[in-house]
């Protein structure tokens, strides 16, 4: 593919179109001046600087627990618990997380707390393991982890740093994030070329191990049956992929990228257009997209009630 292409996510009910989402398919292989901001789609880049670091002061990171650092988990069991064990290793407190609770993106994890009477934590919140990242990096740069999340702050000025450095460029800027981080907003051309520059630069085996990461333990990266974990999970090539709030996709083959990018932030939206693009294009089998659909058209009782369109 080397032109970008719009996508139209058309919803049908009793042949009349109900909704619609315009999404945005965005290569590495062709230039735009469009901004935006990736959300979370930046988090594989966003962990490079603690890995660099780490690397020069001999502290090493097994690829489960770079997956974490670079996850939005949905809070299940598996997440929380190996959140905890990665905490204590590293001898970071729990209480220092700034991300705040939030209710886990995995419904069935939600309700069995709510059933048993118990509170949401940090833990579950989907930017814990990016937030742990952080207090691990100001642990190892031995400056104070209070205040890890201002853009003053060591760590954030390290990693814009290394961002203007890999997005190889000064135009950027910064909002704040829903979990109270940094949120980077650039050109999505920029975005897209960090990836051949990381690999051609002195930290290209830092990234291959993210890129591994990725692949290795996509239920870490997302969760059951999240659309960046089933992209990994039904690749037909090694891939990696990263969603975004407010409708951002990023996909990559370590070759070409791509940002999908749904105009009204619709999360259905982008991930419908994804999986139904990188499946036209022999990345993934159809399995992620398929599911996608099968859990919008149903409705509670398993009546055909929608039609999707992709085109």
């Amino acid at each position: 593919m080397s032109e970008l292409d719009n996508l139209s996510v058309n919803i049908y009910r009793d042949g009349f179109v109900e909704s619609s989402h315009e999404v945005s398919v965005y290569s590495s292989t062709k230039k735009s001046n469009d901004y935006f901001f990736p959300r979370s789609a930046v988090k594989p880049m966003q962990v490079m600087p603690l890995l660099i670091e780490a690397s020069f002061q001999n502290v090493e990171f097994n690829l489960k627990e770079i997956a974490l650092f670079a996850s939005s988990h949905s809070g299940q069991s598996l997440h929380t618990e190996f959140l905890e064990s990665v905490a204590n290793k590293f001898e970071i407190s729990i209480e220092n997380l700034a991300c705040g609770p939030q209710r886990p993106f995995h419904e069935e994890t939600a309700d069995s707390i709510i059933r048993q009477g118990n509170n949401f934590t940090e833990l579950h919140n989907n930017c814990s393991g990016k937030h742990l990242s952080m207090l691990i990096f100001s642990k190892i740069l031995g400056v104070e982890q209070n205040e890890y999340c201002q853009l003053t702050h060591k760590t954030q000025e390290i990693i814009k740093n290394y961002f203007i450095e890999i997005f190889d460029t000064n135009d950027i800027g910064f909002g704040i994030d829903g979990c109270g981080l940094p949120a980077i907003k650039l050109k999505v051309s920029n975005f897209l070329k960090s990836i051949q520059i990381m690999q051609d630069s002195g930290s290209s085996e830092v990234w291959n191990k993210v890129f591994s990461a990725y692949m290795k333990y996509p239920t870490i990266i997302g969760g059951e049956n999240r659309t960046d974990t089933n992209i990994i999970i039904n690749s037909k090539r090694s891939l990696m992929a990263k969603s975004g709030a407010e409708g951002v996709l990023f996909a990559s083959d370590n070759n070409e990228s791509l940002v999908f990018n749904c105009k009204d932030g619709s999360k259905r939206g982008v991930d419908l257009a994804a999986t139904f693009y990188l499946h036209k294009i022999g990345w993934i089998s159809k399995e992620a997209y398929k599911y996608i659909e099968s859990t919008l058209i149903f409705n509670k009782q398993n009546i055909r009630a929608v039609e999707i369109e992709v085109v």
